[in-house]
């Protein structure tokens, strides 16, 4: 309901009446639209930086986790649109005192990153160490880039976006 009609949009009509259950039901669960888009957003976070990675533990070489990690986060954004719009945007509707859950969820993907690029510089793969202050600009621009599929509605062709993000990371540490 989020991902079709925005947080401003939505109603618990709406959900009681998509999820086949009553209000009732819906107030013994949740405090009000707020708590439910975030306990949604937390778990589509959550699900998402699991998928992720995993996809990155699979690979050995750091080169191969950036791309597997670039490609799990794109795919995920291609193949479950409405879960990304509300990770990306409709959480952001509920109000600013929740930054901190956009916060958390890069500082998350920043120190998986930092990892990786610690290792390619120890392997020196990397002839730059990494530092926070890089790291996390490099995230916020794939977080940036995301939201650019999201808030056109274009979220299929998101997988475009991997050579160039992975590019740029690769430069950064070159």
């Amino acid at each position: 309901m989020f991902a079709k009609k925005g947080f401003a949009g939505a109603t618990v009509d709406a959900i009681v009446a998509e999820a086949g259950t009553s209000r009732r039901t819906f107030y013994e669960h949740f405090d009000d639209l707020k708590d439910v888009l975030l306990l949604l957003h937390d778990r589509i976070a959550n699900a998402s930086f699991r998928v992720i990675e995993q996809c990155v533990r699979a690979q050995s070489h750091p080169n191969d986790q950036l791309r597997a990690g670039v490609e799990a986060f794109m795919g995920l954004i291609v193949h479950f649109s409405d879960q990304a719009r509300v990770l990306f945007r409709e959480v952001r509707a509920a109000g600013p005192e929740h930054e901190v859950r956009r916060e958390a969820l890069l500082s998350r993907f920043a120190a998986l990153l930092f990892e990786g690029v610690t290792r390619a510089n120890a392997m020196r793969i990397a002839t730059k160490a990494p530092d926070e202050l890089r790291i996390f600009a490099l995230v916020a621009a794939m977080e940036a880039v995301a939201m650019r599929y999201v808030e056109r509605r274009d979220e299929s062709r998101a997988a475009e976006a991997v050579d160039p993000l992975v590019d740029m990371v690769i430069r950064a540490f070159a």
